[in-house]
């Protein structure tokens, strides 16, 4: 994506944040008529194992840690494809299937897709959850989204928007005051990082913001390798 259209996406997620009076809060209880009892929640992911990051990640929850829900236990990622709940039969519309799954790693394999790289930046939000913002430099996730949306369809009320959440908020806060606090965040630009690996990662609903387990990988190599 282009600089002037990432600036324009940023300003644009800003102000629709703003444009509700207070933040979404997420509450501890068990969201069954979701769930309906499954276990598995499954999501393709870029797991982010880079030391800059992980303590632009660290810092930016210690700064809004007084808006976020916690525990807080999901490790930094960004979510590339929100698939369902992982099933060998499919009963709902939100299942995600054996043969959807088997398809996905057959066309991923198959793509050969080489690393590339993202950018961390600084805080933005959505009403229901801050997040470091994720610029596609180099367009390696739009890449795997189009191969993984070629046979899925992903239930999906908005846009696409790539991003690293830093946690959930934990009450109806005044999105003004919140604004303003992710304003004073200090970053010194923004961080380069390398995705050399994609992973299938599943979280156990009844867990609020628990942890990803990864129960897929694929490596990405650069070709003739």
């Amino acid at each position: 994506m282009p600089e002037e259209a990432r600036d324009i996406q940023t300003r644009e997620v800003r102000n629709e944040f703003l444009s509700y009076k207070t933040t979404l809060a997420t509450k501890k209880r068990d969201y069954s008529h979701w769930h309906k009892g499954r276990e598995k929640f499954a999501v393709w992911t870029a797991d982010i194992c880079n030391a800059q990051i992980q303590s632009r990640f660290d810092a930016a929850r210690a700064w809004m840690d007084r808006f976020l829900f916690s525990p807080y236990r999901r490790q930094p990622h960004v979510s590339l494809l929100v698939c369902g709940f992982l099933t060998h039969s499919p009963r709902f519309s939100d299942d995600y299937s054996s043969q959807s799954l088997r398809r996905h790693l057959r066309d991923l394999w198959q793509a050969r897709i080489e690393p590339f790289e993202i950018c961390i930046n600084g805080i933005n939000s959505f009403a229901a959850a801050p997040f470091l913002e994720v610029f596609d430099s180099q367009g390696g996730l739009d890449q795997i989204r189009r191969i993984l949306t070629n046979s899925f369809c992903e239930e999906r009320t908005r846009p696409y928007i790539p991003h690293l959440t830093i946690g959930l908020y934990a009450g109806a806060f005044n999105t003004r005051d919140v604004a303003e606090k992710m304003a004073a965040f200090q970053t010194k630009g923004r961080i380069s990082c390398l995705v050399d690996k994609i992973t299938l990662s599943t979280y156990w609903p009844l867990e609020i913001a628990g942890p990803l387990s990864a129960q897929q990988e694929i490596q990405l190599k650069t070709a003739g390798k």
